[in-house]
């Protein structure tokens, strides 16, 4: 009997916890004892998570409140105010102890994409500083990105020329050149594109990607559950056999650099530099943050990014190119003016108004990371005047911003003189326009991102028309799902232009 008893105070207790939201909590619909509103998110889209905040934001408002399991509080956040709000807010610049977080990184908070305080700041500082004295986003490294692209544009002519039909097959074809632009900073080193090896571990970045859920992921779990559980591991679409591959090659590499026995001179890439400061810090102190597995999680971060990222959007902005071929063509117009016969450089961007606004237009309306990467609540904070409880994991959703007609005429049309001034001389700088974020949590990548991101897909639009395959569908816009989004493998009709 009284244990009957103290099992139903326990269940009405869990019931009362689950439904009692805290004071000034936003708005948002309840959920159920232990697991909260988590079984019931995908019924507002099955598919794409930042489409169901959308939703929720229109029955809701901008700030959504919910639960997930039984007390984790989740922030939802869909307007230009409150996203803007919360990125230049300090108090919500934490990172959630998530599953992803955990498996990327041995089971501790390690690398610099999913670490806060003063742990993130020394570690971010050091990467930004030495990746920018090897050229990171610096016009410095524009012969490297032109010796990657040329191979490009080599690898896609004999594609088309190997095909009697003129027919390319896209899927995956950029991110070898993206990644070793990234590579030749980080090791020193580059890849051939046919390299077995390395194309294995790019599919095996993309297949990590592409099987995980970014809410689901973005839920505290201790590491022990995320271990022994594998049905926790499946529900979240982590493919831990997946990431291991890869920390062993970055392991591989690491070490085979520790054997070079290089001097201070010779220190002309991220591993060699990182080393010599990590033996400086072991020798004056022991438990530095400086250390072998901190090296490995860092360079997984900047890999598994730079990888999935740039290369994504590369390949959105020419399948937009192909649905529209009157763009297509006034793009090449202007390469031509401008340029010449040459490929457009760094130099040439200026100059090249429209293409710059087909660039901002492709990543308006197809976008990489619709969500940040989450954000986690430090202290007791606020958004739009809604109390954001200590400890929150806050998701923004920069797509919401991207897409919302209240800042866009017809956010769905891909329309890239949005973003030019009237007389179409002038790229104009849109409020509601950030891809890469805001804040002390911009991008770390935005520089070299956006330089590649131009140099490529100009150089590729000036020296090939694309266009769709005879009697075939039109390439497809709708994005593959993952922790960030991809563009599905199209094929298209390649052309070198006269």
């Amino acid at each position: 009997m009284i244990f009957e008893i103290f099992l139903t105070i326990l269940l009405v207790s869990l019931i009362i916890k689950a439904t009692k939201r805290p004071w000034n909590f936003p708005p948002g619909p309840r959920g159920l004892p232990l697991v909260g509103y988590l079984p019931f998110f995908s019924s507002w889209d099955p598919q794409y998570p930042h489409e169901a905040m959308k939703k929720m934001s229109e029955v809701y408002g901008p700030v959504v409140g919910l639960f997930m399991g039984p007390s984790q509080t989740v922030i939802s956040v869909c307007s230009h105010e409150a996203v803007k709000e919360a990125l230049l807010n300090d108090d919500l610049n934490g990172r959630p102890y998530s599953a992803v977080a955990l498996a990327r990184a041995f089971g501790e908070k390690l690398g610099i994409m999913f670490v806060t305080g003063q742990f993130w700041q020394e570690q971010r500082r050091f990467t930004m500083r030495h990746l920018r004295d090897l050229g990171f986003g610096k016009t410095s490294i524009e012969d490297q990105m032109m010796g990657e692209l040329g191979d490009l544009i080599k690898d896609i002519e004999n594609k088309s020329q190997s095909d009697s039909e003129r027919i390319v097959n896209f899927k995956g074809i950029f991110q070898v050149s993206v990644i070793n632009i990234l590579w030749a900073m980080i090791a020193g080193e580059r890849f051939q594109r046919t390299d077995p090896k390395f194309q294995q571990l790019l599919t095996a970045n993309e297949l990590i990607f592409r099987s995980g859920n970014v809410v689901r992921g973005s839920i505290p779990i201790p590491a022990f559950v995320l271990k022994h559980f594998r049905f926790v591991r499946d529900f979240i679409g982590l493919k831990t056999e997946l990431i291991e591959p890869i920390q062993k090659f970055i392991q591989e590499t690491i070490e085979d650099h520790q054997h070079r026995n290089l001097t201070e001179e010779d220190a002309d890439n991220f591993i060699d530099v990182y080393l010599k400061e990590m033996n400086k810090q072991k020798a004056e102190n022991p438990s530095t943050n400086f250390t072998n597995k901190q090296l490995i999680s860092t360079i997984t971060d900047l890999f598994s990014a730079g990888a999935e990222s740039t290369s994504g959007s590369i390949g959105f902005a020419i399948i937009h190119l192909i649905r529209d071929q009157q763009v297509q063509k006034k793009m090449q117009m202007e390469l031509d003016q401008v340029c010449g016969e040459f490929f457009p450089t760094l130099n040439h961007r200026s100059s090249l108004p429209y293409t710059e606004a087909v660039l901002m237009e492709a990543q308006r309306c197809s976008s990489i990371a619709p969500l940040t990467v989450p954000h986690y609540a430090v202290k007791d904070t606020t958004i739009q005047g809604y109390t954001i409880p200590k400890d929150s994991v806050v998701m923004l959703n920069l797509d919401a911003v991207f897409k919302n007609p209240k800042y866009w005429n017809e956010p769905e049309v891909f329309r890239p003189e949005r973003h030019l001034n009237e007389d179409g001389t002038k790229v104009i700088k849109n409020d509601h326009f950030y891809p890469f974020g805001l804040g002390k949590r911009l991008c770390l990548g935005e520089s070299l991102a956006r330089n590649t991101y131009f140099l490529f897909t100009a150089a590729l639009i000036k020296k090939f028309r694309f266009e769709p395959v005879p009697n075939g569908p039109l390439p497809s816009l709708a994005p593959t799902n993952g922790f960030t989004l991809g563009y599905q493998g199209f094929k298209a009709v390649v052309t070198l232009r006269s």
